[in-house]
């Protein structure tokens, strides 16, 4: 952290996970940090209209978790005070891939489960305490101004949601974190600036989700069951994680158009359709608690802003608004995460070569964050192309990536499961995977 905060203000725009992380590592350099938020403020755990997938299963990987703590200490311990569950992957969890469960294993991560409201109101409590930090509610972005030459975003139009009211600030920096929604491409065409190559994926899928009561006398094995389809015999996915207040979320999925239902009735037929029977026990003896809600993902987009050579100043792009993958996998909030930490990096060695951010930020900060994103991606994308029905451009090495994948979560030895759970979590890179020692046990041993 510098010694002083030399920059006088920064813009975010949107106050999801990217957005309150974004603001937190902005706070340690500029004497003012204002976040721009559309939706009114939350005083209560409950979905915001602006998320539209916030009733579904949210999970926050060790990276995440991990990162949050850093930034954030002693988040995690409020987090639990708030109602997050635990759960030590290899032991509370049990996850069938492949059309088989992952080998049980001893020393694995901990786990935090919880509805996305519930986290995203304990992160926001804690940044709404940073104190060069503010926020202004019920406020959209309407359009970013450009300097004389047109160089660099030297304003924002903001306005007001309910008077239409509009407003002009300035700032050093503009952070866009608006999500799926953003038209952040669309001002860059206006502008007269390039617009990055978008890789498309349209997965043919759709997942239901609700609330459950635990039944008082409920005696499962495990805290957590996933089922994943074995893809592409198989279109069905079923789960039920821990959440605050004594409740399970329940989630049903589908891919190639065989989508859940929401009826009460059908909804458990569903779920005991899957090919394996733990996550239909569980629910059929829990009480269902409000509606079910669906959600069909039918674009995962990835911007590649790394690959541009020209670019305004003084204006970064980062979480959704970069890259949507299928949030089934629940990566969205530690890549969020993770970025934040790319973004950091960035300030910290601008700061100390006495540089100006808007001159050095943006594509320094969009080549580190396109090294996260190429891991992310291609792991979510690759469960994706398993079905035909699947659109998009299938890399190079598809056939390749997934014979290896499907191997290794194949496999019956806890050693090989306990580091494919450290690479999808983030905690170590894909490479740990093609250790001698790893192959031979993926391999070789039976």
């Amino acid at each position: 952290m510098p010694d002083q905060k030399q920059y006088q203000r920064a813009i975010v725009t949107g106050s999801g996970f990217a957005g309150l992380l974004a603001a937190r590592v902005l706070s340690d350099y500029f004497q003012q940090v204002v976040i721009v938020e559309k939706d009114h403020e939350p005083t209560a755990p409950v979905p915001r209209k602006g998320v539209p997938q916030g009733r579904h299963i949210h999970v926050l990987l060790n990276a995440g978790e991990q990162i949050l703590e850093g930034l954030f200490p002693g988040i995690k311990s409020e987090m639990q005070e708030a109602g997050s569950q635990t759960a030590v992957l290899g032991n509370d969890v049990r996850w069938r891939v492949t059309g088989k469960w992952m080998p049980s294993f001893e020393g694995g991560m901990t786990t935090f489960f919880q509805t996305r409201p519930m986290l995203e109101l304990v992160l926001r409590d804690r940044v709404t305490k940073v104190k060069n930090i503010s926020f202004t509610y019920g406020t959209k972005n309407k359009e970013y101004r450009l300097s004389e030459n047109g160089g660099k975003v030297t304003s924002v139009v903001l306005t007001d949601v309910k008077s239409g009211e509009e407003s002009e600030q300035n700032a050093d920096l503009f952070v866009d974190t608006s999500g799926a929604s953003t038209d952040i491409i669309k001002q860059l065409a206006t502008f007269g600036y390039p617009v990055p190559r978008e890789s498309i994926v349209e997965p043919d899928f759709a997942y239901s989700s609700c609330l459950m009561e635990i039944p008082e006398d409920w005696q499962g094995r495990y805290k957590s069951v996933l089922i994943y389809p074995k893809a592409p015999e198989e279109t069905r996915a079923g789960a039920f994680v821990p959440v605050e207040a004594g409740k399970w979320m329940v989630t049903a999925a589908g891919y190639c158009g065989d989508y859940p239902p929401t009826t009460p009735e059908d909804f458990l037929g569903f779920l005991k359709s899957l090919p394996e029977p733990e996550v239909h026990e569980a629910a059929k003896n829990a009480k269902l608690v409000g509606e079910i809600h669906s959600f069909k993902f039918k674009k995962a987009i990835r911007r590649h802003f790394e690959e541009l050579k020209k670019f305004p100043e003084g204006l970064v792009v980062l979480g959704d608004a970069v890259c949507r993958a299928n949030p089934f996998f629940g990566q969205g909030i530690t890549v969020a995460a993770l970025e934040a930490l790319a973004l950091e990096k960035n300030l910290k060695k601008i700061s100390r070569s006495g540089d100006s951010i808007p001159m050095a930020i943006a594509r320094p900060f969009f080549k580190d964050i396109a090294k996260i994103l190429d891991v992310s991606w291609e792991m979510a994308v690759g469960e994706d192309f398993k079905y035909r029905t699947t659109k998009g451009r299938r890399p190079v090495t598809f056939a390749l990536t997934r014979w290896f994948k499907d191997k290794v979560m194949a496999s019956n030895d806890p050693e090989v499961a306990k580091q494919f759970y450290r690479v999808m979590h983030f905690a170590e890179p894909p490479t740990k995977l093609l250790t001698p020692k790893m192959l031979y046990r993926t391999f070789m041993k039976h």
